[in-house]
């Protein structure tokens, strides 16, 4: 067991030279313990390895200070992110985690992985535990949790305040978030298996996770939903393509994305195909991300359970299945298949403000069960995208066990057809 008050990571020591301390208690891996109580400034980023768990004593509160390299990057990551090489057994407990008005700026076409933007990020890991963890004062940028490219992961016992998400995930297998508080301006979880080209590092189908025991704080504004889920799906490359920023191709068993200006909503004409391993490289003008080595065509969320959760805050939507289509990104490119999410659990939710649809899909959806909900004056809402030709919605069937609806309930567009089956 490593104390890291003995490596000189202490409350009195200037930023740069506290992360210096703890960064070579981390790099001997095990047990690493902080136990003096007091505010520790931190400058410098923060790398975990395998086998590690970090503990923070009671009264230990982390401060972010600007780094003394001009590039703020993220408060801590995983030692293989950066690398694409994966990290098993990491556990972070206890970690209070104070922005200070400090975001990362390795942001866009110089960053170090593209969609990298968190306080804590774990890229590319496996058995990750993150537990007692606060977060407060996130900024317009970082998100508190970022973990993509993952194998079962647990965050649990989470506070979390500011104006980005909360949990935000991408690609991966295995999740529980549990006993989260979150009062957050943007989505306390996000489950964005496809999202902008700036906001994710992966983009593939996140399976088999559980969100139980989580309250959505009431607040005065807000944007985004409770929950957000993404999916999409794209094409393989072809000569003469139109492209815009955040879409998808693949092309000889690799995935790559546009990273251009999404507010000028410009379309780029591909005549030469991505073709490098790693990073971003430029083709025809057109900056392209590698993003996987997989030979799939869509991705999006399914086998998730949202159980005993409470919506404190009002909103225009609760929990989102949602198809983005706007100059951010497009998640169906023209004429491809979206595959149906489904699989989707709702269950002991409990409605206590405004919030004018509990449930919103516009993506195609197979099917969804929902247990002992009062909807109130919510709604359940399927619809469509408007300008996005093509997309085929199944019907949805609806398995409701214990729902309490109301007559103006549930909205559907007929081409997004639901089945209802009550269950008594």
């Amino acid at each position: 067991m490593t104390n890291a008050n003995n490596y000189g990571f202490l409350p009195e020591n200037n930023p740069y030279k506290n992360s210096e301390a703890l960064q070579k208690a981390v790099d001997y891996g095990g047990t690493v313990q902080v136990t003096v109580p007091g505010i520790y400034r931190l400058s410098e980023q923060i790398e975990i390895g395998d086998n590690t768990t970090l503990v923070f004593g009671e009264g230990v509160i982390l401060q972010r200070e600007a780094s003394v390299t001009g590039i703020n990057a993220n408060a801590f990551i995983n030692k293989g992110a950066l690398k694409g090489e994966y990290n098993r057994n990491i556990e972070i407990v206890g970690l209070h985690l104070e922005c200070n008005g400090i975001e990362s700026n390795d942001f866009g076409v110089n960053s170090r992985i593209a969609g990298l933007r968190a306080q804590v990020a774990m890229i590319y890991v496996e058995n990750l535990k993150i537990d007692g963890f606060e977060c407060h004062g996130l900024l317009e940028k970082d998100y508190a949790i970022q973990v993509s490219a993952f194998k079962n992961i647990i965050l649990n016992d989470l506070y979390i305040t500011g104006n980005k998400d909360g949990v935000h995930l991408g690609w991966g297998d295995g999740f529980v978030i549990s006993n989260g508080r979150f009062r957050t301006f943007d989505d306390p979880i996000a489950l964005n298996a496809f999202d902008y080209a700036t906001s994710n590092t992966h983009i593939g189908w996140i399976e088999n996770g559980i969100i139980e025991n989580c309250i959505d704080l009431d607040d005065n504004s807000t944007t985004g939903f409770f929950c957000r889920i993404l999916g999409g799906a794209w094409c393989k490359w072809h000569k003469g393509m139109q492209v815009q920023h955040s879409d998808t191709v693949s092309v000889n068993g690799r995935t790559y994305r546009v990273l251009m200006n999404p507010k000028d909503g410009q379309l780029y004409t591909s005549d030469t195909p991505p073709c490098h391993e790693k990073g971003i490289a430029e083709y025809d003008g057109i900056n392209w991300v590698a993003v996987r080595d997989t030979e799939e065509l869509d991705c999006g969320c399914r086998n998730i359970v949202i159980q005993n959760c409470r919506l404190q805050k009002k909103r225009d939507i609760g929990i989102a299945l949602s198809l983005n289509y706007d100059t951010y990104a497009r998640s169906y490119y023209p004429g491809c298949v979206c595959v149906p999410q489904g699989g989707i659990t709702l269950e002991n939710i409990f409605v206590e403000n405004d919030i004018d649809i509990l449930l919103h899909s516009n993506y195609p959806t197979e099917n969804i069960t929902l247990k002992n909900i009062d909807f109130k004056k919510s709604k359940l809402c399927f619809d469509t995208v408007s300008n996005a030709e093509g997309i085929i919605y199944p019907e949805v069937e609806i398995c409701a066990e214990n729902v309490v609806l109301n007559e103006d309930t549930v909205q559907s567009n007929p081409k997004h057809p639901i089945k209802i089956h009550f269950v008594k």
